[in-house]
């Protein structure tokens, strides 16, 4: 087999054969990787003849637009469909908005039908005599905040949603929570609310818990819901006496960090005996009966798929603790159109109903949570967390096989906090496969996380260039970066925030190509600028440098919240001799050095053990820049050292487990924690 043939297929094929790694070195895919990779594709090149055969079909140009019958545009520009039309042809359009436009088409390149611009965004269709043709037209850029606030600056706090303590959570935080903070930031002047990503994991499965290793990213964790969101006061506490739920929910609320293991169980507890309350016939002349009712009816074809997934996925798991992949079930529930599924949906059908009345009570605990929000004075209100995949072993990777990269895991090659590089265990979408599908995957996943919050923040939002994905079983060294259809994919998050009125923050931390930060700003996406990576050698970046289209932190969860740096909480004795912590005292006077040259602080650094007087200038600091959103995590307006999560690290660290001390609603009340918020504007 012709290597040379193998690295030509990979490079027609969006696979670069080649990365650059931390030292500048260029490195070569091994061919074993781009084997597994193109096989992934759709693309087999496990010999001469399979390769040929790939080969000559990317060079055969199948147009995936005229197969999907689905392209992208922007208004103002004209529109070129893959199909043969004379220049002069009156062609049909039917817009978003439902109105009418016969329009004359241009002479186009090689033939093709060639429409004037589209003045206003939208999924329009194009009628012609060969069937209909969408065409999504998206605007210039997506909606920022400086739309929704006509320019002028604006804060936000940023929270986990497990770590706030509400009345009734049983350990873990919900959307009563993130309502009752987003009103008492909304007072201090805060205009969103951040939070952690509220993607499906596995109802069956207590243990996997984080956040960003979703079943499915089209629907939400029920841990999180509100009940009294939907449902009456009386029925919530009914079912906790007739339960008796109370004292383990007390004892669990109590605790410093989410117990999982314990609190998920009587969680579920609840939900079931809530979900026996709403159909009991007593509850008939309840709205919130008839309201569910309606959402089981009503019920789409993908919520349906996941629920049928949540049930059988506890059935397997009950027979067999190994079959935690739908890969290793049985043969017939491998396949969710097997008629095996459909007969176990049949014999489940209340099991399938409890799993959409889940999701109907989580969805509605968030648009109310949103409504608090709003109604509060926030410009924008929660932001949503989108992860950039989703666990291969999920719900989505079952019921929609064919859109997803099986046998691959998204990762990142080896930079300088990673000598080995990482791999991540989650797939994603495949990009041939989401070119012939009209990009409906993609369209459904960003749907589903701006339903009911007004902006959105993508994680590694590179991704939506290139992806490092490793093969299964592979070391994260033998990956390769895969081109994705950027220009389609920004335009249709564009698209979708025009239409949701909702802003897109990009994750753009780490290596990036050369250019994408710039790419980003053109397309209305605010990245993220952290304090402690905006540093060159000689000191950090003054804050009137800054970039005004990012979005300016102190931190991110993924690293040690300020007070905890300054104090070393996150060093560790290290195995190579050097010292931390004298790396750490070098840093602290770079940090403060910068806060007195940007005229913030005056004389000695303070000690370690003394972080006050550095989080609050810290805060200022950010409050310096030109940078129209600045965002806050809620351990920096707390002073407090506790890290969400270290990456790197499994059960090595309480991850995705800390609890912050106090009511959600009292967290921003106390007087030292008003005077740091009082930094970023002044309250309502």
């Amino acid at each position: 087999m012709s290597d040379e043939m193998l690295r030509q297929l990979a490079a027609k094929a969006g696979i670069a054969p080649q990365w650059t790694d931390q030292a500048g070195d260029v490195r070569d895919v091994a061919p074993d990787s781009l084997r597994a990779i193109l096989a992934a594709l759709g693309l087999p090149a496990d010999g001469d003849s399979a390769l040929r055969n790939s080969l000559s079909m990317l060079e055969s140009g199948v147009n995936a637009t005229a197969t999907s019958r689905f392209t992208t545009a922007r208004i103002g520009q004209p529109v070129s469909l893959p199909m043969s039309a004379a220049g002069g042809t009156r062609v049909e359009i039917t817009l978003e908005s439902g109105a009418q436009r016969v329009v004359t088409s241009a002479d186009g390149y090689d033939g093709a039908l060639t429409l004037p611009a589209f003045d206003e965004p939208g999924y329009h269709v194009v009628r012609t005599a060969d069937g209909d043709f969408t065409v999504a037209t998206a605007p210039g850029r997506c909606i920022t905040f400086a739309d929704l606030n006509a320019g002028s600056p604006g804060w936000g706090l940023a929270a986990q949603i497990y770590s706030l303590r509400s009345r009734d959570d049983g350990g873990i935080g919900n959307f009563a929570g993130v309502a009752e903070l987003g009103r008492k930031a909304a007072a201090r002047g805060a205009d969103a609310l951040a939070i952690s990503p509220v993607h499906a994991l596995y109802g069956a499965e207590p243990g996997h818990f984080s956040p960003y290793s979703p079943s499915t990213r089209l629907f939400f964790n029920p841990l999180h819901a509100d009940p009294n969101a939907a449902l009456p006061e009386a029925m919530l506490q009914a079912v906790i006496t007739k339960a008796g739920l109370a004292e383990r929910m007390a004892a669990l609320s109590a605790l410093p960090q989410v117990d999982w293991l314990a609190a998920t169980p009587l969680r579920q507890t609840l939900l079931r005996g809530l979900f026996a309350a709403l159909r009991d016939p007593a509850a008939a002349a309840e709205p919130a009966h008839a309201e569910f009712e309606r959402a089981l009816a009503d019920a789409s074809p993908l919520l349906k798929a996941h629920a049928v997934f949540e049930a059988l996925h506890a059935a397997q798991l009950r027979d067999d603790p190994n079959a935690w992949s739908w890969r290793n079930w049985q043969a017939p529930y491998r396949d969710p159109d097997s008629p095996e599924v459909a007969a176990f949906a049949v014999g489940h059908a209340d099991e399938v109903a409890y799993q959409i009345f889940l999701q109907w009570l989580t969805g509605r605990s968030y648009g109310e949570a949103q409504r608090a929000c709003h109604e509060a004075g926030m410009k924008v209100g929660l932001i949503a967390d989108l992860a950039i995949g989703m666990d291969g072993s999920g719900s989505h990777a079952w019921s929609r096989q064919h859109e997803v990269l099986g046998g691959l895991s998204v990762g990142a090659p080896p930079d300088y906090y990673s000598a080995e590089g990482q791999s991540w265990g989650l797939t994603t979408f495949s990009p041939r496969g989401l070119a012939a599908s009209g990009f409906a995957p993609f369209i459904e996943t960003l749907r589903a996380s701006l339903r009911y919050v007004g902006g959105i923040r993508i994680d590694h939002v590179m991704g939506m260039s290139r992806l490092w994905l490793v093969p299964e079983g592979a070391s994260a060294l033998d990956g390769a970066y895969v081109t994705f259809p950027s220009e389609t994919l920004f335009r249709l998050i564009a698209l979708e925030s025009w239409r949701h009125k909702a802003i897109v923050i990009g994750e753009d931390l780490g290596t990036l190509p050369d250019g994408f930060r710039d790419y980003l700003r053109g397309q209305g996406v605010a990245g993220l600028r952290v304090l402690r990576f905006e540093k060159t050698d000689d000191g950090y970046i003054p804050p009137e440098h800054w970039d005004p289209a990012a979005a300016a932190l102190t931190t991110t969860h993924d690293l040690i919240p300020t007070a905890g740096w300054w104090a070393g909480a996150d060093l560790e004795p290290s195995d190579d001799g050097t010292d931390p912590e004298g790396a750490r005292a070098w840093d602290r006077g770079l940090l403060w050095g910068s806060f007195q040259n940007a005229g913030l602080v005056e004389g000695e650094r303070p000690a370690p053990s003394d972080p006050a007087p550095v989080v609050d200038a810290a805060i200022r600091y950010i409050a310096r820049t030109p940078c129209t959103l600045k965002l806050l995590s809620i351990e920096d307006a707390l002073a407090i050292e506790t890290q969400p999560n270290v990456p790197g690290t499994t059960t090595e660290k309480p991850n995705w487990r800390h609890r912050l001390d106090g009511e959600a609603g009292a967290l921003l009340d106390d007087d030292a924690v008003r005077h740091r918020l009082a930094h970023l504007g002044p309250p309502r």
